[in-house]
Order: C-alpha cells, then structure tokens, then sequence
C-alpha cells in the first residue's frame, strides 16, 4: 500500500511516500513559521522523486500532535483535503508514537521504558511512555500528557524502569533530568539529535499499521481530529474557526 506522511506538527516539517514497509522517498526542512509555504512543494517534490503520481496514493497519514497550534493546523488540513480529493483513506497519528517507532531496536537494549518528548512551549513539555518488549516492539502504556518538567520526572520515577528519553527538549534537559531523577538502582539514557522530532517516515509506518489492522472501505469526507492536550489550544483553535 502506498502511504503518503504530513508531519508540520513541530519545527521539523517533513513528507514521506512510503510503499509498504520500504519508504520510497522523504524530505524534511526546519521552520517556525513556513509550514504553509514548504509543505505543498515538498509533497510534490517526494511524490516526483518516488516516481509516482498523486493517483497512485492509496492512503494520506498526517500527524495530528501534540506539537506547535499553527504547524498541526497546516497539516491536517492539506492531509484532510488530499484525502478527499484523491478519495483515499485519511489516518492521524498520535506525533510521540511516531518517536518511539523510529528509536532503533539497537538503542533499545538496556532499556525498559522510551519517554519521546515535544517541546510544548509555556514552559511545558509534552510526554508518553512506552514499554520496550522482549522482542524490541513498544507499546504505549501512558498516553499523551503535558505539564512541567517536574510532572515528567515525577511519572518517570514512578515507573521505577530503565528509561531512554527522546526528543529535543529531553536532550536541552538532560542535565536537569539526570539531577531530578537522583542516583537509582535504573539507567536514564537520551538519543540522539536523530530523534529530536517527530517525522513523516514514521507516521507512514504506524500508519499502514492501522491500514492493515481495519479493512473498512470507507473514504467519504475524510477527517482527524488535532491532538491538544491543553483546554486553552482547542479553545483558540474553535475560536479561531468561527472568526474565520
């Protein structure tokens, strides 16, 4: 199956064209406040580079946050009208999963629990926890929350596991979560600027995940909902909405 990836959730803007498990092509650029601007030029640049035309997508996948309000707007919205107009499956996807799948099974190791992190600005970070298999697989088992610095440590101790932190604000952090944690009987370990964000490549893959695990048909006025974790972010996007 062919999956075309949208990810402008954080700063890191990126398009994937995948075809199975094989991703044919992908592009990424850094932005604060271009996502509207790379991102219709790259998803067609990836579709030309993977020899393919928009016809030929058979599902849209896009990441639906946490991350940046604007970003996940942008997105969403250019997944949503490519679905419909190509009358394709529509899938979003939870932007901390698609961390925790690019983490490679190598990293993994000596690691119980993957903790992908996403700046969620006001002094803020937003979090999941993952639970590392005996055969390398995660599984989430704690959903999307946002708070301090403080909270995170809080829930990561509470696990008691050694633990591997993903993503930029971990890394900018790491000292102040190494000092926090304290000396314990279990590691923390931090990848590396390779799984800083979130990206398009991994959103095709838990995509056609999903696609796999639903056969249903139906294409009619696709639609995802943005992930806030924060009531004031769905206020402003409503808000915002009925002004327009």
């Amino acid at each position: 199956m062919i999956v075309l990836g949208i990810d402008t959730a954080t700063s890191l803007v990126s398009v994937a064209v995948s075809d199975g498990r094989e991703v044919l092509a992908a592009s990424e650029s850094r932005s604060d406040r271009r996502h509207a601007e790379d991102l219709t030029p790259m998803v067609e640049f990836v579709v030309q580079r993977a020899k393919l035309t928009l016809s030929e997508i058979e599902a849209v996948a896009v990441n639906v946050g946490p991350g940046l309000f604007t970003g996940m707007r942008v997105g969403i919205s250019t997944a949503q009208a490519l679905a419909q107009v190509l009358g394709v499956r529509l899938v979003g996807i939870d932007g901390l999963s698609a961390m925790t799948a690019a983490v490679p099974r190598a990293a993994l190791v000596d690691c119980d629990v993957v903790v992908p992190t996403i700046d969620a600005r006001r002094r803020e970070v937003a979090w999941s926890l993952h639970r590392v298999g005996d055969d390398g697989t995660t599984t989430s088992v704690a959903p999307p929350h946002v708070g301090s610095l403080a909270d995170l440590v809080l829930a990561v101790r509470e696990r008691g596991q050694n633990c591997c932190f993903v993503g930029e604000f971990a890394r900018r952090h790491a000292e102040e979560i190494r000092e926090a944690v304290g000396s314990q009987a279990w590691s923390v370990s931090f990848g590396d600027e390779s799984l800083d964000f979130p990206h398009a490549r991994a959103v095709t893959q838990l995509a056609l995940d999903k696609l796999l695990l639903d056969d249903s048909d139906a294409v009619a006025a696709p639609s995802v909902a943005a992930l806030y974790l924060r009531d004031a972010d769905a206020d402003i996007h409503w808000s915002t909405r009925s002004s327009a």
